[in-house]
Protein backbone atom coordinates (compact mmCIF):
# COMPACT_ATOMS: atom_id res chain seq x y z
CA UNK A 1 0.00 0.00 0.00
CA UNK A 2 1.09 3.72 -0.19
CA UNK A 3 0.52 6.68 1.93
CA UNK A 4 -0.13 9.75 0.63
CA UNK A 5 0.16 12.92 2.69
CA UNK A 6 -1.45 16.17 1.80
CA UNK A 7 -1.76 19.57 3.02
CA UNK A 8 -5.30 19.59 5.04
CA UNK A 9 -4.54 15.96 5.81
CA UNK A 10 -0.88 17.03 7.22
CA UNK A 11 -3.06 19.47 9.33
CA UNK A 12 -5.34 16.83 10.73
CA UNK A 13 -1.97 14.84 11.61
CA UNK A 14 -3.78 11.81 8.82
CA UNK A 15 -2.50 10.35 5.94
CA UNK A 16 -4.45 8.81 2.58
CA UNK A 17 -3.88 5.27 1.69
CA UNK A 18 -3.99 3.43 -1.55
CA UNK A 19 -4.12 0.09 -1.37
CA UNK A 20 -5.32 -3.28 -3.15
CA UNK A 21 -6.62 -3.22 -6.59
CA UNK A 22 -6.16 0.51 -6.55
CA UNK A 23 -2.80 0.20 -7.10
CA UNK A 24 -2.93 -1.16 -10.08
CA UNK A 25 -5.40 1.05 -11.84
CA UNK A 26 -3.36 3.96 -13.84
CA UNK A 27 -5.92 6.23 -13.70
CA UNK A 28 -7.26 6.28 -10.69
CA UNK A 29 -3.61 7.11 -9.47
CA UNK A 30 -3.60 10.04 -11.79
CA UNK A 31 -6.81 11.26 -10.41
CA UNK A 32 -5.77 10.59 -6.61
CA UNK A 33 -2.73 12.80 -7.63
CA UNK A 34 -4.80 15.52 -9.05
CA UNK A 35 -7.01 15.78 -6.17
CA UNK A 36 -4.19 16.61 -4.11
CA UNK A 37 -3.59 20.44 -3.25
CA UNK A 38 -0.43 21.93 -3.38
CA UNK A 39 1.54 20.81 -0.34
CA UNK A 40 2.95 23.68 2.33
CA UNK A 41 6.29 24.70 2.64
CA UNK A 42 8.37 21.57 4.50
CA UNK A 43 9.54 23.78 7.05
CA UNK A 44 5.50 24.11 7.93
CA UNK A 45 5.27 19.85 7.74
CA UNK A 46 9.00 18.59 8.11
CA UNK A 47 7.61 17.00 12.05
CA UNK A 48 4.55 15.58 10.80
CA UNK A 49 6.15 13.66 7.46
CA UNK A 50 9.18 13.05 9.35
CA UNK A 51 6.40 11.04 12.26
CA UNK A 52 4.32 9.29 9.41
CA UNK A 53 7.76 7.59 7.85
CA UNK A 54 9.36 6.43 10.89
CA UNK A 55 5.57 5.05 11.49
CA UNK A 56 6.12 3.06 8.13
CA UNK A 57 7.06 -0.83 8.77
CA UNK A 58 8.41 -3.67 6.05
CA UNK A 59 5.56 -5.93 5.08
CA UNK A 60 3.68 -6.28 1.59
CA UNK A 61 4.45 -6.02 -1.85
CA UNK A 62 6.71 -3.48 -3.09
CA UNK A 63 4.59 -0.75 -4.99
CA UNK A 64 7.16 1.26 -6.45
CA UNK A 65 5.54 1.43 -9.89
CA UNK A 66 2.50 3.09 -8.63
CA UNK A 67 4.27 5.22 -5.70
CA UNK A 68 6.38 6.76 -9.26
CA UNK A 69 3.31 6.91 -11.02
CA UNK A 70 1.43 9.10 -8.13
CA UNK A 71 4.51 10.98 -7.30
CA UNK A 72 5.06 12.54 -11.00
CA UNK A 73 1.57 12.92 -11.25
CA UNK A 74 1.89 15.12 -8.01
CA UNK A 75 4.76 16.76 -9.02
CA UNK A 76 3.35 17.44 -12.85
CA UNK A 77 1.06 20.64 -11.43
CA UNK A 78 4.50 22.48 -11.20
CA UNK A 79 6.73 22.11 -13.89
CA UNK A 80 10.30 21.87 -13.20
CA UNK A 81 9.76 19.96 -10.34
CA UNK A 82 12.20 16.86 -9.42
CA UNK A 83 10.77 13.07 -8.05
CA UNK A 84 13.63 11.33 -6.57
CA UNK A 85 12.99 8.09 -6.25
CA UNK A 86 14.83 5.55 -3.79
CA UNK A 87 14.67 2.19 -2.73
CA UNK A 88 16.58 -0.69 -1.90
CA UNK A 89 14.78 -3.78 -3.79
CA UNK A 90 12.68 -4.56 -6.75
CA UNK A 91 9.23 -3.69 -7.51
CA UNK A 92 6.91 -6.36 -7.13
CA UNK A 93 3.21 -5.04 -7.45
CA UNK A 94 1.55 -5.34 -10.52
CA UNK A 95 2.04 -2.33 -11.74
CA UNK A 96 5.53 -1.68 -13.22
CA UNK A 97 6.59 -5.49 -11.83
CA UNK A 98 10.11 -6.01 -12.35
CA UNK A 99 10.85 -9.14 -9.92
CA UNK A 100 9.48 -11.62 -12.55
CA UNK A 101 11.74 -11.68 -15.55
CA UNK A 102 13.11 -14.51 -15.44
CA UNK A 103 9.87 -16.12 -14.82
CA UNK A 104 7.20 -14.24 -17.12
CA UNK A 105 8.78 -12.38 -20.24
CA UNK A 106 5.20 -11.06 -20.50
CA UNK A 107 5.31 -9.32 -17.16
CA UNK A 108 8.93 -7.66 -17.97
CA UNK A 109 7.60 -6.43 -21.16
CA UNK A 110 4.45 -5.01 -19.76
CA UNK A 111 6.33 -3.43 -16.88
CA UNK A 112 9.22 -1.50 -19.36
CA UNK A 113 6.42 -0.38 -21.10
CA UNK A 114 4.96 1.42 -18.07
CA UNK A 115 8.30 2.75 -17.32
CA UNK A 116 8.62 4.23 -21.15
CA UNK A 117 5.55 5.50 -21.28
CA UNK A 118 5.70 7.19 -17.41
CA UNK A 119 9.35 8.64 -18.66
CA UNK A 120 7.80 10.08 -21.12
CA UNK A 121 4.81 11.36 -19.39
CA UNK A 122 6.96 13.12 -16.69
CA UNK A 123 9.21 14.67 -19.30
CA UNK A 124 5.94 16.19 -21.15
CA UNK A 125 4.95 17.48 -17.58
CA UNK A 126 8.23 18.72 -17.24
CA UNK A 127 9.42 16.41 -14.21
CA UNK A 128 12.48 15.16 -13.90
CA UNK A 129 13.15 11.81 -12.12
CA UNK A 130 16.14 10.58 -10.08
CA UNK A 131 16.91 7.25 -8.92
CA UNK A 132 18.81 6.21 -6.08
CA UNK A 133 19.20 2.42 -5.02
CA UNK A 134 21.35 1.14 -2.29
CA UNK A 135 24.63 -0.42 -2.62
CA UNK A 136 24.51 -4.28 -2.45
CA UNK A 137 21.14 -4.56 -3.31
CA UNK A 138 19.38 -5.71 -7.14
CA UNK A 139 16.63 -2.84 -8.34
CA UNK A 140 16.78 -3.41 -11.88
CA UNK A 141 18.42 0.28 -12.69
CA UNK A 142 18.19 -0.85 -16.20
CA UNK A 143 14.41 -0.36 -16.22
CA UNK A 144 14.21 2.22 -14.04
CA UNK A 145 16.84 4.10 -15.35
CA UNK A 146 14.25 4.69 -17.90
CA UNK A 147 13.05 7.15 -15.89
CA UNK A 148 16.20 8.89 -15.57
CA UNK A 149 17.49 8.50 -18.77
CA UNK A 150 14.09 10.27 -20.82
CA UNK A 151 13.85 13.44 -18.00
CA UNK A 152 17.56 14.55 -17.46
CA UNK A 153 17.66 12.91 -13.99
CA UNK A 154 19.94 10.82 -12.57
CA UNK A 155 21.24 7.23 -11.61
CA UNK A 156 22.79 6.43 -8.34
CA UNK A 157 24.02 3.77 -6.43
CA UNK A 158 25.16 5.19 -3.09
CA UNK A 159 25.35 3.44 0.51
CA UNK A 160 23.23 4.50 3.06
CA UNK A 161 25.88 6.99 4.88
CA UNK A 162 25.97 9.27 1.27
CA UNK A 163 22.56 9.35 1.18
CA UNK A 164 22.45 13.04 2.14
CA UNK A 165 24.87 14.34 -0.27
CA UNK A 166 23.16 12.79 -3.07
CA UNK A 167 20.34 13.84 -2.35
CA UNK A 168 21.27 17.25 -1.95
CA UNK A 169 23.38 17.34 -5.16
CA UNK A 170 20.17 16.01 -7.08
CA UNK A 171 18.05 18.91 -5.49
CA UNK A 172 20.94 21.74 -6.19
CA UNK A 173 21.06 20.61 -9.91
CA UNK A 174 18.28 23.24 -10.85
CA UNK A 175 16.46 22.62 -14.17
CA UNK A 176 16.50 25.80 -15.97
CA UNK A 177 14.12 24.81 -18.82
CA UNK A 178 11.95 22.09 -19.82
CA UNK A 179 9.83 20.61 -22.82
CA UNK A 180 13.42 21.57 -24.67
CA UNK A 181 13.98 19.94 -28.35
CA UNK A 182 16.48 20.08 -30.46
CA UNK A 183 16.32 20.46 -34.38
CA UNK A 184 19.53 20.50 -36.72
CA UNK A 185 19.17 21.35 -40.06
CA UNK A 186 21.90 20.26 -42.50
CA UNK A 187 22.37 20.72 -46.78
CA UNK A 188 20.85 17.60 -48.61
CA UNK A 189 24.40 16.49 -49.18
CA UNK A 190 24.85 15.59 -45.38
CA UNK A 191 22.38 13.14 -43.18
CA UNK A 192 22.39 12.37 -39.55
CA UNK A 193 24.15 9.64 -38.18
CA UNK A 194 23.11 7.47 -34.94
CA UNK A 195 20.03 9.42 -35.16
CA UNK A 196 16.06 7.67 -35.15
CA UNK A 197 15.95 9.86 -38.36
CA UNK A 198 18.96 9.42 -40.76
CA UNK A 199 17.38 12.59 -43.22
CA UNK A 200 19.03 15.97 -43.16
CA UNK A 201 16.95 17.10 -40.85
CA UNK A 202 16.84 15.95 -37.40
CA UNK A 203 15.20 16.44 -33.96
CA UNK A 204 15.78 15.46 -30.64
CA UNK A 205 13.48 15.70 -27.88
CA UNK A 206 16.18 16.26 -24.74
CA UNK A 207 12.90 16.91 -22.32
CA UNK A 208 14.58 18.68 -19.17
CA UNK A 209 17.71 20.29 -19.01
CA UNK A 210 20.24 21.98 -16.54
CA UNK A 211 22.97 24.18 -16.31
CA UNK A 212 25.31 21.40 -17.31
CA UNK A 213 23.98 19.70 -19.75
CA UNK A 214 25.83 18.91 -23.17
CA UNK A 215 24.45 17.12 -25.74
CA UNK A 216 26.23 16.22 -29.52
CA UNK A 217 24.65 14.98 -32.65
CA UNK A 218 26.98 13.31 -35.51
CA UNK A 219 26.16 13.39 -39.36
CA UNK A 220 28.34 12.45 -42.93
CA UNK A 221 27.98 12.68 -46.32
CA UNK A 222 24.94 11.18 -47.76
CA UNK A 223 25.41 8.07 -49.87
CA UNK A 224 22.72 9.50 -52.47
CA UNK A 225 23.00 10.76 -55.80
CA UNK A 226 23.40 14.17 -54.60
CA UNK A 227 27.26 13.26 -53.56
CA UNK A 228 29.27 14.79 -50.48
CA UNK A 229 29.52 18.85 -50.91
CA UNK A 230 32.79 19.50 -53.23
CA UNK A 231 36.00 20.86 -51.58
CA UNK A 232 36.21 24.30 -51.36
CA UNK A 233 32.63 25.04 -51.12
CA UNK A 234 30.82 26.06 -47.93
CA UNK A 235 27.80 24.71 -46.47
CA UNK A 236 25.00 26.29 -43.78
CA UNK A 237 23.90 24.21 -40.84
CA UNK A 238 21.37 25.43 -38.63
CA UNK A 239 20.48 25.03 -34.84
CA UNK A 240 17.27 25.67 -33.55
CA UNK A 241 16.41 24.89 -29.62
CA UNK A 242 12.77 25.29 -28.63
CA UNK A 243 12.35 24.83 -24.82
CA UNK A 244 10.00 26.11 -22.08
CA UNK A 245 10.80 28.61 -19.36
CA UNK A 246 9.92 28.58 -15.60
CA UNK A 247 6.93 31.11 -16.44
CA UNK A 248 5.57 28.50 -19.09
CA UNK A 249 6.81 30.85 -22.02
CA UNK A 250 7.80 28.71 -24.78
CA UNK A 251 11.56 30.13 -26.22
CA UNK A 252 13.21 29.42 -29.35
CA UNK A 253 16.37 29.92 -30.68
CA UNK A 254 18.05 29.85 -33.85
CA UNK A 255 22.21 29.45 -34.73
CA UNK A 256 23.27 29.11 -38.08
CA UNK A 257 26.94 28.54 -39.07
CA UNK A 258 28.98 28.57 -42.77
CA UNK A 259 31.24 25.85 -42.88
CA UNK A 260 34.21 25.44 -45.22
CA UNK A 261 34.37 22.03 -47.00
CA UNK A 262 37.71 20.52 -46.56
CA UNK A 263 40.04 17.69 -48.45
CA UNK A 264 43.09 18.82 -46.79
CA UNK A 265 43.27 16.45 -43.51
CA UNK A 266 45.97 18.49 -41.94
CA UNK A 267 43.70 21.75 -41.95
CA UNK A 268 40.90 19.31 -40.31
CA UNK A 269 42.65 17.87 -38.08
CA UNK A 270 44.36 21.10 -37.00
CA UNK A 271 40.66 22.46 -36.15
CA UNK A 272 39.39 19.85 -34.46
CA UNK A 273 37.76 20.12 -30.79
CA UNK A 274 39.26 17.19 -29.13
CA UNK A 275 36.80 17.57 -26.10
CA UNK A 276 33.73 17.53 -28.46
CA UNK A 277 34.64 14.62 -30.08
CA UNK A 278 35.95 12.35 -27.05
CA UNK A 279 32.17 13.94 -25.49
CA UNK A 280 30.81 12.35 -28.51
CA UNK A 281 32.24 9.27 -28.42
CA UNK A 282 31.44 8.86 -25.04
CA UNK A 283 27.52 9.95 -24.85
CA UNK A 284 27.35 7.83 -28.46
CA UNK A 285 29.12 4.83 -26.90
CA UNK A 286 26.90 4.92 -23.69
CA UNK A 287 23.42 5.12 -25.75
CA UNK A 288 24.59 1.75 -27.70
CA UNK A 289 25.70 0.08 -24.95
CA UNK A 290 22.55 0.91 -22.86
CA UNK A 291 20.57 -0.72 -25.47
CA UNK A 292 22.30 -4.06 -25.08
CA UNK A 293 24.74 -3.41 -28.34
CA UNK A 294 27.95 -3.49 -27.29
CA UNK A 295 30.02 -5.06 -29.82
CA UNK A 296 28.23 -1.13 -32.08
CA UNK A 297 29.42 0.85 -28.63
CA UNK A 298 32.90 -0.66 -29.41
CA UNK A 299 33.34 -0.40 -32.80
CA UNK A 300 31.64 3.22 -32.31
CA UNK A 301 34.78 3.95 -29.89
CA UNK A 302 36.94 2.23 -32.10
CA UNK A 303 36.72 4.69 -34.87
CA UNK A 304 36.59 7.83 -32.61
CA UNK A 305 39.99 6.61 -31.12
CA UNK A 306 41.84 6.51 -34.29
CA UNK A 307 40.83 10.38 -35.20
CA UNK A 308 41.87 11.56 -31.87
CA UNK A 309 45.05 9.98 -31.67
CA UNK A 310 45.72 10.84 -35.29
CA UNK A 311 44.28 14.54 -34.27
CA UNK A 312 47.07 14.33 -30.68
CA UNK A 313 49.84 13.37 -33.05
CA UNK A 314 49.71 15.76 -35.60
CA UNK A 315 49.02 18.74 -32.86
CA UNK A 316 52.43 17.55 -30.97
CA UNK A 317 50.64 16.00 -27.92
CA UNK A 318 49.31 19.29 -26.62
CA UNK A 319 46.22 17.56 -25.29
CA UNK A 320 47.54 14.72 -24.06
CA UNK A 321 45.83 14.81 -20.61
CA UNK A 322 42.66 14.54 -22.16
CA UNK A 323 43.36 12.28 -24.22
CA UNK A 324 43.71 9.95 -20.63
CA UNK A 325 41.09 11.08 -19.17
CA UNK A 326 38.56 10.22 -22.07
CA UNK A 327 40.42 6.62 -22.07
CA UNK A 328 40.04 6.62 -18.44
CA UNK A 329 36.23 6.85 -18.94
CA UNK A 330 35.65 4.63 -21.94
CA UNK A 331 37.54 1.85 -20.22
CA UNK A 332 34.57 -0.20 -18.82
CA UNK A 333 33.40 -0.46 -22.60
CA UNK A 334 36.94 -1.30 -23.99
CA UNK A 335 37.88 -4.29 -21.10
CA UNK A 336 35.61 -5.21 -18.53
CA UNK A 337 32.21 -4.76 -20.14
CA UNK A 338 31.52 -8.24 -19.03
CA UNK A 339 31.41 -7.04 -15.04
CA UNK A 340 28.21 -4.79 -15.95
CA UNK A 341 25.90 -7.41 -17.59
CA UNK A 342 23.88 -10.20 -16.60
CA UNK A 343 24.69 -12.10 -19.33
CA UNK A 344 28.37 -12.87 -19.44
CA UNK A 345 29.09 -13.11 -22.91
CA UNK A 346 29.12 -9.91 -25.19
CA UNK A 347 28.89 -11.46 -28.51
CA UNK A 348 25.12 -10.71 -28.55
CA UNK A 349 22.91 -7.63 -28.68
CA UNK A 350 20.17 -9.15 -26.66
CA UNK A 351 21.96 -8.77 -22.73
CA UNK A 352 20.51 -7.06 -19.67
CA UNK A 353 22.88 -4.77 -17.61
CA UNK A 354 23.02 -5.37 -13.88
CA UNK A 355 22.38 -2.54 -11.94
CA UNK A 356 26.33 -1.24 -11.40
CA UNK A 357 25.96 -1.38 -15.36
CA UNK A 358 22.90 0.68 -15.82
CA UNK A 359 24.21 3.26 -12.95
CA UNK A 360 27.67 3.39 -15.37
CA UNK A 361 26.36 3.82 -18.61
CA UNK A 362 23.34 5.87 -17.59
CA UNK A 363 25.92 8.39 -16.25
CA UNK A 364 27.99 8.31 -19.39
CA UNK A 365 25.45 9.00 -21.91
CA UNK A 366 23.98 12.40 -20.19
CA UNK A 367 27.86 12.96 -19.35
CA UNK A 368 29.19 16.15 -19.74
CA UNK A 369 32.87 17.89 -20.66
CA UNK A 370 33.00 18.72 -16.63
CA UNK A 371 32.57 15.05 -15.83
CA UNK A 372 34.90 13.83 -17.88
CA UNK A 373 37.75 16.67 -16.86
CA UNK A 374 36.71 16.09 -12.87
CA UNK A 375 36.84 12.11 -13.32
CA UNK A 376 32.84 12.00 -11.95
CA UNK A 377 31.61 9.43 -13.72
CA UNK A 378 30.17 6.81 -11.41
CA UNK A 379 31.68 3.79 -11.02
CA UNK A 380 30.21 1.05 -8.71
Amino acid sequence: CLFVATADLLKLQKSRVVSGTELNNKYYLKKVAADFPSPPPLSQTKECLQKQVMGLSANGETALGPASLLAVATASKHPGSKVIICTDGKANAKLGNLEEEDNDARTLLSSTIFYQNLGEYAANQGVTVSVLSIEGTDCRLDELGRLADRTGGKVVIASPNQLHSEFEEIIQNRTTATHCAVTLLLPRSLRMKGEREAGHKCTREVGNVNPDTEITMQFEATDQDIGAPAPGCRVSIQLQIRYKRSNGQMMLRVFTADRDVTDDSSAALSSLSLAIIQLNSLQASAALAVRGRFLDARKENELQKQLIERAIKFNESKENHIFSEWITAMEPLYKNIHNYTRNKSVTSDSQTLTDAGAALLFTMKHSNRKSISLAKIHRP
